[in-house]
Protein backbone atom coordinates (compact mmCIF):
# COMPACT_ATOMS: atom_id res chain seq x y z
CA UNK A 1 0.00 0.00 0.00
CA UNK A 2 3.14 2.27 0.67
CA UNK A 3 3.88 2.86 -2.91
CA UNK A 4 0.55 2.26 -4.79
CA UNK A 5 -1.51 4.25 -2.28
CA UNK A 6 0.66 6.73 -0.98
CA UNK A 7 -1.88 9.11 0.77
CA UNK A 8 -5.00 7.97 3.09
CA UNK A 9 -7.78 10.61 4.46
CA UNK A 10 -10.16 9.89 7.17
CA UNK A 11 -13.26 10.66 7.94
CA UNK A 12 -16.61 9.89 9.28
CA UNK A 13 -18.57 9.05 5.69
CA UNK A 14 -21.92 8.23 5.95
CA UNK A 15 -23.14 4.89 5.09
CA UNK A 16 -23.70 3.85 2.71
CA UNK A 17 -21.31 5.75 0.60
CA UNK A 18 -19.99 5.76 -3.14
CA UNK A 19 -17.47 7.48 -4.46
CA UNK A 20 -20.26 7.88 -7.24
CA UNK A 21 -21.56 10.16 -4.35
CA UNK A 22 -18.55 12.47 -3.78
CA UNK A 23 -19.35 16.09 -3.81
CA UNK A 24 -16.77 18.36 -4.73
CA UNK A 25 -17.15 22.05 -4.26
CA UNK A 26 -17.17 24.65 -7.03
CA UNK A 27 -14.01 25.58 -7.30
CA UNK A 28 -12.96 22.02 -6.80
CA UNK A 29 -14.81 21.14 -9.37
CA UNK A 30 -13.30 23.64 -12.00
CA UNK A 31 -10.34 21.85 -11.98
CA UNK A 32 -10.99 18.19 -11.16
CA UNK A 33 -12.82 16.17 -13.23
CA UNK A 34 -13.56 13.13 -11.58
CA UNK A 35 -14.69 9.65 -14.04
CA UNK A 36 -15.89 5.80 -13.77
CA UNK A 37 -12.44 4.10 -13.41
CA UNK A 38 -11.74 1.34 -15.76
CA UNK A 39 -11.62 -1.46 -12.61
CA UNK A 40 -14.94 -3.27 -12.22
CA UNK A 41 -16.55 -3.74 -8.97
CA UNK A 42 -14.23 -1.77 -7.22
CA UNK A 43 -15.02 1.16 -5.47
CA UNK A 44 -12.66 3.54 -7.54
CA UNK A 45 -13.03 6.82 -9.35
CA UNK A 46 -10.23 8.29 -11.83
CA UNK A 47 -9.78 12.10 -11.01
CA UNK A 48 -7.97 14.37 -13.67
CA UNK A 49 -6.25 17.56 -12.06
CA UNK A 50 -3.67 19.62 -13.63
CA UNK A 51 -3.51 17.13 -16.89
CA UNK A 52 -2.38 14.30 -14.07
CA UNK A 53 -4.64 11.37 -13.73
CA UNK A 54 -4.97 9.47 -10.26
CA UNK A 55 -7.12 6.86 -8.99
CA UNK A 56 -9.42 7.63 -5.61
CA UNK A 57 -9.91 3.99 -3.86
CA UNK A 58 -12.30 3.91 -1.11
CA UNK A 59 -11.44 2.20 2.13
CA UNK A 60 -13.79 0.43 4.86
CA UNK A 61 -13.65 0.73 8.12
CA UNK A 62 -11.54 -2.67 9.03
CA UNK A 63 -8.76 -1.06 6.25
CA UNK A 64 -8.39 2.60 8.04
CA UNK A 65 -7.84 0.53 11.35
CA UNK A 66 -5.17 -1.75 9.54
CA UNK A 67 -3.39 1.56 8.53
CA UNK A 68 -3.14 3.12 11.82
CA UNK A 69 -2.38 -0.19 13.61
CA UNK A 70 0.61 -0.33 11.54
CA UNK A 71 3.81 0.01 13.81
CA UNK A 72 5.91 3.11 14.54
CA UNK A 73 2.73 5.26 13.24
CA UNK A 74 3.27 9.05 14.53
CA UNK A 75 0.69 11.45 15.41
CA UNK A 76 1.23 14.99 13.91
CA UNK A 77 -1.13 17.48 15.48
CA UNK A 78 -3.61 14.86 16.08
CA UNK A 79 -4.50 11.17 18.31
CA UNK A 80 -5.67 8.23 17.14
CA UNK A 81 -9.45 9.04 16.49
CA UNK A 82 -11.93 7.74 19.12
CA UNK A 83 -14.45 6.61 16.52
CA UNK A 84 -13.55 4.67 13.42
CA UNK A 85 -13.30 5.78 10.69
CA UNK A 86 -13.18 4.96 7.20
CA UNK A 87 -11.61 6.54 3.94
CA UNK A 88 -10.61 7.53 0.61
CA UNK A 89 -7.13 7.11 -0.53
CA UNK A 90 -5.32 8.36 -3.38
CA UNK A 91 -3.05 6.08 -5.98
CA UNK A 92 -0.68 7.81 -8.79
CA UNK A 93 -1.74 6.73 -12.16
CA UNK A 94 0.64 4.43 -14.08
CA UNK A 95 1.44 6.25 -16.58
CA UNK A 96 3.39 8.93 -13.91
CA UNK A 97 3.98 6.62 -11.02
CA UNK A 98 7.60 6.33 -12.51
CA UNK A 99 8.06 10.04 -11.51
CA UNK A 100 5.68 10.15 -8.31
CA UNK A 101 8.70 12.24 -6.46
CA UNK A 102 8.41 15.11 -9.02
CA UNK A 103 7.59 18.11 -7.34
CA UNK A 104 4.51 19.25 -9.57
CA UNK A 105 3.35 15.32 -9.18
CA UNK A 106 3.82 16.40 -5.49
CA UNK A 107 2.27 19.25 -5.54
CA UNK A 108 -0.92 18.23 -8.04
CA UNK A 109 -1.35 14.89 -5.27
CA UNK A 110 -1.41 17.22 -2.35
CA UNK A 111 -4.27 19.70 -3.95
CA UNK A 112 -6.41 16.74 -4.98
CA UNK A 113 -6.17 15.67 -1.27
CA UNK A 114 -6.77 18.68 0.45
CA UNK A 115 -9.97 18.91 -2.00
CA UNK A 116 -11.07 15.41 -1.27
CA UNK A 117 -10.68 15.83 2.32
CA UNK A 118 -12.62 19.22 2.45
CA UNK A 119 -15.39 17.58 0.23
CA UNK A 120 -15.77 15.12 3.09
CA UNK A 121 -15.03 16.96 6.22
CA UNK A 122 -11.53 15.05 6.47
CA UNK A 123 -10.44 14.17 10.39
CA UNK A 124 -6.90 13.67 8.94
CA UNK A 125 -4.74 12.08 6.77
CA UNK A 126 -2.18 9.12 6.68
CA UNK A 127 1.22 9.96 4.59
CA UNK A 128 2.41 6.08 4.44
CA UNK A 129 5.80 6.44 3.00
CA UNK A 130 6.35 8.05 6.30
CA UNK A 131 4.04 6.52 8.57
CA UNK A 132 2.53 9.99 9.43
CA UNK A 133 -0.72 10.08 10.79
CA UNK A 134 -1.47 14.37 10.46
CA UNK A 135 -4.84 15.98 11.39
CA UNK A 136 -6.16 17.43 8.36
CA UNK A 137 -6.45 21.09 9.15
CA UNK A 138 -2.71 20.76 10.10
CA UNK A 139 -2.08 19.28 6.93
CA UNK A 140 -3.95 21.71 4.74
CA UNK A 141 -2.00 24.94 6.40
CA UNK A 142 1.30 22.98 5.58
CA UNK A 143 0.94 22.24 2.13
CA UNK A 144 -0.76 25.51 1.03
CA UNK A 145 2.60 27.81 0.53
CA UNK A 146 4.40 24.55 -1.03
CA UNK A 147 1.23 24.52 -3.74
CA UNK A 148 1.31 28.00 -4.27
CA UNK A 149 5.30 26.76 -5.09
CA UNK A 150 6.93 27.38 -1.96
CA UNK A 151 9.54 25.06 -0.63
CA UNK A 152 8.74 21.17 -0.14
CA UNK A 153 6.60 20.30 3.01
CA UNK A 154 9.24 18.09 4.57
CA UNK A 155 7.26 17.80 8.03
CA UNK A 156 4.42 16.88 6.51
CA UNK A 157 5.72 14.40 4.17
CA UNK A 158 9.24 13.66 6.01
CA UNK A 159 9.55 11.71 9.43
CA UNK A 160 12.00 12.63 11.80
CA UNK A 161 13.16 10.83 14.75
CA UNK A 162 16.30 9.51 17.07
CA UNK A 163 17.80 6.13 16.33
CA UNK A 164 18.82 4.15 19.77
CA UNK A 165 22.63 5.84 19.01
CA UNK A 166 21.63 9.07 19.40
CA UNK A 167 21.81 10.13 15.79
CA UNK A 168 18.29 12.01 14.12
CA UNK A 169 17.00 9.56 11.00
CA UNK A 170 14.67 9.93 8.20
CA UNK A 171 11.56 7.77 7.36
CA UNK A 172 10.10 8.85 3.68
CA UNK A 173 12.53 10.66 1.96
CA UNK A 174 13.28 7.61 -0.51
CA UNK A 175 9.92 7.95 -1.44
CA UNK A 176 11.13 10.99 -3.37
CA UNK A 177 14.78 10.43 -4.05
CA UNK A 178 15.47 6.84 -3.25
CA UNK A 179 17.75 7.60 0.06
CA UNK A 180 17.14 8.65 3.97
CA UNK A 181 19.74 10.43 6.10
CA UNK A 182 21.47 9.22 9.28
CA UNK A 183 23.19 12.54 11.04
CA UNK A 184 25.39 12.78 13.73
CA UNK A 185 26.47 15.75 16.16
CA UNK A 186 28.21 16.54 18.99
CA UNK A 187 26.99 16.28 21.87
CA UNK A 188 26.91 19.19 22.73
CA UNK A 189 24.44 20.02 19.93
CA UNK A 190 20.88 20.40 21.10
CA UNK A 191 18.41 18.00 19.74
CA UNK A 192 16.48 20.65 17.57
CA UNK A 193 19.28 22.27 15.81
CA UNK A 194 20.30 18.90 14.73
CA UNK A 195 16.43 18.72 13.46
CA UNK A 196 16.69 21.65 11.58
CA UNK A 197 19.89 20.64 9.76
CA UNK A 198 18.83 17.52 9.02
CA UNK A 199 15.43 19.00 8.08
CA UNK A 200 17.54 21.49 5.42
CA UNK A 201 19.37 18.71 4.08
CA UNK A 202 16.53 16.41 3.33
CA UNK A 203 14.85 19.33 1.63
CA UNK A 204 17.53 19.52 -0.98
CA UNK A 205 17.66 16.02 -1.24
CA UNK A 206 13.85 15.82 -1.97
CA UNK A 207 13.71 18.90 -4.15
CA UNK A 208 17.11 18.10 -6.47
CA UNK A 209 17.51 13.71 -5.85
CA UNK A 210 19.84 12.17 -3.75
CA UNK A 211 23.44 12.39 -2.87
CA UNK A 212 25.91 10.19 -5.02
CA UNK A 213 29.32 11.89 -3.79
CA UNK A 214 31.14 11.32 -0.51
CA UNK A 215 32.08 14.66 0.20
CA UNK A 216 33.38 17.49 3.04
CA UNK A 217 31.31 20.57 3.67
CA UNK A 218 30.75 23.60 5.17
CA UNK A 219 27.78 23.56 7.66
CA UNK A 220 25.68 25.95 8.84
CA UNK A 221 28.02 27.74 11.38
CA UNK A 222 30.95 29.20 11.26
CA UNK A 223 33.48 26.29 12.25
CA UNK A 224 31.07 23.50 11.41
CA UNK A 225 32.36 20.88 9.21
CA UNK A 226 29.73 18.48 7.40
CA UNK A 227 31.55 15.30 6.41
CA UNK A 228 28.77 13.24 3.82
CA UNK A 229 28.93 9.86 3.39
CA UNK A 230 26.37 7.90 0.92
CA UNK A 231 26.44 4.34 1.34
CA UNK A 232 26.93 1.69 -1.33
CA UNK A 233 24.09 1.54 -3.58
CA UNK A 234 23.26 5.37 -2.10
CA UNK A 235 20.26 4.07 -0.06
CA UNK A 236 21.52 5.71 2.52
CA UNK A 237 23.39 8.93 3.75
CA UNK A 238 25.74 9.39 6.64
CA UNK A 239 25.95 12.42 7.93
CA UNK A 240 28.60 13.76 10.78
CA UNK A 241 28.43 17.30 11.77
CA UNK A 242 32.00 18.59 13.49
CA UNK A 243 32.47 21.63 14.97
CA UNK A 244 35.75 23.48 15.47
CA UNK A 245 35.05 25.28 18.61
CA UNK A 246 32.02 24.06 21.14
CA UNK A 247 28.73 26.51 20.57
CA UNK A 248 26.12 26.88 22.72
CA UNK A 249 23.16 25.74 20.80
CA UNK A 250 20.30 25.25 23.35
Amino acid sequence: MQSDLPLLILADIPQPFSLTDLALSDLASDIIDLTPSQYQNLDRLRAMIGGMTFDLVRHSVQETEQSLAANGLEHIFCERPVKQLSGISIAISENIAVGKGNETINRTLLQLARHIGQSIKADSIIWQPAQLHIGFDYFVGAIEHYIAGGPFPVLVQIAISATPEGEMQTRGLSYFAGQEIRMSAPTNYAANEVVKRLVRIAHDIATNGRIEEESEQDGFIPGETLTIIPDEDGQSVEIAITASKLHDLY
